[in-house]
């Protein structure tokens, strides 16, 4: 189900894997990164979803305020409002990637297990392996 979509990135929720997922098609600006974070949180708590897939292949640099925002603003709002698990699909843009391994390298001190995968379906599939070993407990 797609919940938002604009040049630069299209939101979709999975019920399969119980997960948002936020697929980066090009550059975005400042205004126009926040504004898509933000929506993929209020899809995560309006599904009452706890994974967060990260689709970065195509996404390009962010500023550096806005690595500051994730960490200070957004991923304190994200872990609340109930983010435990996240895929990433890195960027082709090492820029890209740098600056997620910064922000990535700030979250510290949550239970939010984070893996890295090189295709989509990868990511989605273990995802689902998360929500079943979950309803297995």
């Amino acid at each position: 189900m797609v919940h938002f979509d604009e040049s630069y990135l299209t939101i979709s929720y999975d019920a399969d894997a119980a997960c948002v997922i936020m697929q980066w098609k090009s550059f975005a600006t400042s205004e126009e990164f926040r504004q898509g974070l933000n929506e993929g949180l209020k899809l995560i708590e309006e599904k009452n979803a706890s994974n967060w897939l990260a689709d970065l292949r195509k996404m390009e640099a962010i500023d550096p305020e806005d690595e500051q925002w994730s960490n200070e603003d957004w991923f304190p709002r994200a872990l609340q409002g109930g983010i435990n698990r996240m895929a990433i699909v890195p960027s082709e843009d090492i820029f890209n990637s740098l600056a997620v391994e910064n922000i990535m390298n700030a979250v510290t001190g949550t239970d939010l297990v984070t893996h890295y995968f090189k295709e989509l379906v990868e990511a989605k599939s273990w995802l689902k392996e998360q929500k079943v070993e979950l309803a297995a407990k």
